[in-house]
């Protein structure tokens, strides 16, 4: 069975963010390289010669055109097309567990202990700041009620609200479940369109998360068997209250808004030891849905 890792980016027309985003891609992946030079690791970009040649020469990285060019409006959703290309090739990636990854992220530990401690459920992440099993603040004075509205959202647009609210930054798609998604691509585009043009509710206060929102509902109508992350192995936002004294993540998504913050701190971190012996014992204490 294999393990993959990918990445999808999408030409900006400004060079200055390109070249923002091609630095973090660099970043992102160089640290991965660092606890593992085996495990293959794809870049979809719409535009593959914008890609600096090194991607592929220093770090293996495996350069694919996007499996569709998609010019809705609607912000990446491109990352789920580049999910057809492990569909092309006659059953060769059927069984596959696949780990999509935002460039906005730094590895600390070797990915490859994220594939074999989850493993047990069909999808594995991360939920949305201030969601039930975030342990991170937010939602204000009536979070409750905004939950509730949330979950009555999904069901309303054929969905069960039971499931987790990802945040799609670090995504692992386990058993071969991206064919299943890749079975409702078509699904998730009436979505979001619906959610653009207004003829479904869309609950959640960020306009940018549209294709996670929609993904939540596909998901919930695939039925997965879903799991979260450890907050010690995926750390999210830039630094969790859990981080406070100690850090030993395998990666952190530390979101653009944290990003300043924590090339400040990059290097203290850098210095702190992952004592795996000491977290196993606490690897994901969430239930599966």
């Amino acid at each position: 069975m294999d393990n993959i890792v990918f990445y999808s980016y999408k030409v900006n027309r400004h060079d200055h963010v390109n070249n923002h985003e091609i630095k973090r891609f660099e970043h992102s992946i160089s640290t991965l390289r660092e606890f593992n030079n085996e495990i293959p690791v794809y870049l979809f970009c719409d535009d593959p010669d914008f890609i600096p040649p090194h991607f592929e020469s220093e770090y293996g990285v495996i350069v694919r055109p996007f499996e569709r060019a998609y010019n809705h409006g609607m912000l990446f959703i491109y990352r789920w097309f580049n999910l057809k290309f492990f569909d092309k090739h006659s059953g060769e990636f059927d069984d596959a567990n696949i780990l999509y990854v935002d460039s906005d992220t730094l590895f600390y530990g070797d990915v490859q202990y994220l594939f074999d401690h989850y493993n047990y459920a069909d999808v594995f992440g991360r939920e949305e700041f201030g969601f039930r099993h975030d342990p991170n603040t937010g939602g204000g004075k009536n979070i409750r009620k905004a939950l509730d509205y949330v979950d009555q959202c999904i069901e309303e647009a054929g969905g069960k609200g039971h499931i987790y609210k990802y945040c799609m930054g670090v995504m692992l798609f386990n058993k071969g479940v991206h064919l299943d998604i890749i079975d409702r691509l078509g699904e998730l585009v009436e979505l979001m369109l619906k959610v653009k043009d207004g003829k479904i509710s869309y609950p959640v206060p960020n306009p940018r998360i549209i294709d996670e929102y929609a993904m939540w509902v596909i998901l919930s109508r695939i039925g997965v068997h879903g799991g979260l992350f450890g907050v010690q192995d995926v750390t999210q936002g830039y630094v969790e209250q859990k981080h406070q004294e100690f850090f030993n993540p395998i990666v952190i998504h530390y979101t653009t808004k944290g990003e300043q913050r924590l090339a400040q701190d990059e290097e203290r971190f850098s210095n702190l030891l992952r004592d795996v012996d000491e977290v196993s014992e606490d690897i994901d204490p969430y239930h599966v849905l």
